[in-house]
């Protein structure tokens, strides 16, 4: 008996053995066979591949394989040029050709050439033997650099009352340099605020229905954007006066890691905006700095929707530049986080937007796959960028609500409402 179950066993261990070699073993040296075919090979050596452009990125920009290659014959599979620094990349891709994939691999160098972005009044005074400290309170940023040196260039004496004529200077670890010259006052004392403005509270209104007429067409629709600042809007009014969409703070932040907090006006706004039939989209004032931070407030906006039906993005409306210069972030940094909230919010199904200022969109935000709602307070933009929709102003007015309303055009060509 025992040696019938010793030969039973043995059986059955050469059973398994046989059985792996037969059907399994074959399969995964086929797949390992096949693995190890696929060698990249330089795409300089390839007659067929013609190189347009230097192969060379310029950080922060979206840059894909055919901005600088084509093909003689066959088909690319193009894709995103990718990096996280300054340096050489390597991008494998590959073309397909009489039915075949080529496999190649063609060298980016990656370089910063953009110098810092700096906003620096004209006329600056302090009191006498202070220190310059005040040139770190200017806001500067640099597309890589998270730190940028700053100086001021010229004679002056710190200790000395007088006016002096000097620059300043910032420059990047790539050597990339930006200077304003400005007068530097120094005074005994600085002389307190009375507390009195002569600046005039008097808004000029620009009336809504002139707006309408000046910039309806059959490829716009013409809508405002309102949150609780707006009060108690009356939507039925809103209706009979042209008003064809509307965004709508759904919340935003206390502040640099700050609570976040849902808008006082949403829901209601939300619902009445339903009931008289708007489409509407929904914005978050935010001041994430980082990716993580930017996906919880993604998820809390989605969470707090509570299937409110969108017809226009969720957008990610991040302002704080005055803050930037204390979060020890580059513009890259900062539009990674912009990004991370935008992707996470196309993911879940929803179309994704990014709000910015025409000086905001030139200078300090990067490069985005992601749609963009302009604020340029002019009555013809000239941002060269793309964008979908175009808040015009903040002083419009229109039946329906007490004061001042953003008033926005959106292209149907750029977005299907």
């Amino acid at each position: 008996m025992k040696k019938i179950f010793i030969i039973a066993i043995f059986t059955l261990i050469i059973a398994v053995v046989g059985i792996y070699f037969i059907f399994i073993f074959p399969k995964n040296s086929s797949k390992k066979k096949k693995e190890e075919k696929i060698v990249y090979t330089d795409a300089l050596t390839d007659t067929n591949i013609v190189l347009d452009n230097e192969a060379i990125v310029e950080f922060g920009r979206i840059k894909h394989l055919s901005d600088f290659l084509s093909l003689t014959t066959g088909t690319l599979n193009d894709e995103e040029i990718t990096y996280d620094d300054l340096g050489e990349v390597i991008v494998n891709f590959s073309y397909n050709l009489d039915n075949k994939k080529q496999y190649r691999f063609v060298k980016f160098n990656i370089v910063d050439t953009t110098k810092p972005y700096i906003s620096v009044p004209s006329i600056k005074t302090i009191s006498v033997n202070t220190g310059i400290d005040f040139i770190y309170d200017f806001f500067c940023a640099d597309n890589h650099d998270r730190n940028v040196e700053r100086y001021l260039e010229g004679d002056f004496e710190i200790g000395k009352v007088g006016s002096y004529y000097v620059k300043y200077v910032a420059k990047d670890s790539s050597g990339n340099i930006s200077d304003k010259e400005m007068t530097l006052n120094i005074v005994e004392n600085i002389p307190k605020s009375s507390g009195n403005s002569s600046s005039s509270s008097h808004i000029n209104y620009l009336d809504y229905q002139d707006l309408y007429n000046q910039y309806k067409t059959e490829n716009t629709k013409i809508g405002i954007d309102i949150s609780r600042w707006q009060g108690d809007v009356d939507f039925a009014k809103l209706k009979e006066n042209n008003v064809e969409f509307i965004m709508i703070r759904l919340g935003g932040q206390e502040g640099v890691d700050g609570e976040y907090y849902i808008d006082s006006k949403f829901e209601r706004n939300m619902e009445e905006a339903k009931k008289y039939g708007f489409a509407v989209g929904v914005y978050f004032y935010s001041y994430a700095y980082t990716e993580e931070e930017a996906i919880n407030q993604a998820k809390y906006v989605i969470d707090n929707l509570k299937g409110y039906d969108l017809k226009l993005p969720i957008v990610f409306d991040w302002e704080c530049w005055n803050k930037f210069n204390k979060l020890n972030v580059s513009l890259y940094d900062i539009t990674k986080v912009q990004n991370a909230y935008l992707d996470y919010v196309s993911k879940k199904g929803y179309k994704a937007a990014r709000y910015g200022s025409k000086n905001a969109l030139v200078y300090e935000w990067q490069d985005s796959h992601h749609l963009t709602w302009l604020a340029h307070y002019i009555s013809e933009t000239n941002y060269e960028g793309e964008y979908f929709m175009w808040q015009r102003c903040d002083t419009g007015r229109v039946a329906g609500i007490n004061g001042a309303v953003d008033v926005d055009i959106l292209y149907l060509d750029k977005f299907d409402l």
